[in-house]
């Protein structure tokens, strides 16, 4: 999904950008810059995915206030909320590299496993939709909204977590290159 971005991010490359990369040196910067603006837009896209699923929660509080399961709506209402902060989260995180002039750099390699992080977040954002339609069907069919909630609830928590895991390892990079703390992925996802 990123590889998109970082193509979409070259195609716009301006004249002097494309000069200033062909210099010596300074190749690996603006292709860290291209990845820092991809690392933003896919974020900005889990988050955005994220957040269609909140619409989706406030809909089915909709239909339970109208359908008489006012007991549950506050079950989800706990899921918007965690939902919310997740997204407000992932969208105002950071980049993941230092600017040029930055006293912190991270390598490539950092930057190759907190792209693990991204690939592994929005992996799970499908699980996430999943999980709200299986809310929404529990609805419906009055089926259990109590354990499709907390499912639901579970599956944000973790991915909380996970993005927890990605902030802590912006501020120790060393962190990113222990196998055990960056999650693993199918490395189909992974396309370079």
């Amino acid at each position: 999904m990123s590889d998109e971005f970082v193509n979409a991010a070259k195609e716009r490359r301006g004249a002097i950008e494309a000069l200033i990369a062909g210099l010596p040196g300074i190749n690996g910067y603006v292709d860290k810059e291209l990845r820092r603006d991809a690392d933003k837009r896919v974020r900005n896209t889990i988050a955005s995915r994220l957040e269609e699923q909140k619409q989706a929660l406030f809909e089915i509080q909709r239909k339970l206030t109208k359908g008489g399961g006012l007991k549950y709506v506050d079950d989800v209402d706990s899921a918007v909320q965690k939902l919310q902060l997740l997204a407000d989260r992932i969208k105002t995180a950071s980049y993941g590299y230092a600017g040029f002039f930055d006293p912190v750099r991270v390598k490539e390699e950092e930057l190759d496993a907190l792209h693990r992080f991204d690939v592994a977040l929005a992996a799970r954002t499908v699980e996430v939709e999943a999980d709200v339609q299986a809310l929404g069907a529990a609805v419906d069919g009055d089926g259990d909204v109590v354990a499709a909630s907390n499912d639901l609830i579970k599956l944000i928590n973790e991915l909380n977590s996970l993005f927890q895991r990605r902030s802590e390892a912006i501020l120790s990079p060393d962190l990113l290159l222990d196998a055990q703390y960056v999650p693993d992925v199918d490395p189909s996802l992974l396309a370079k």
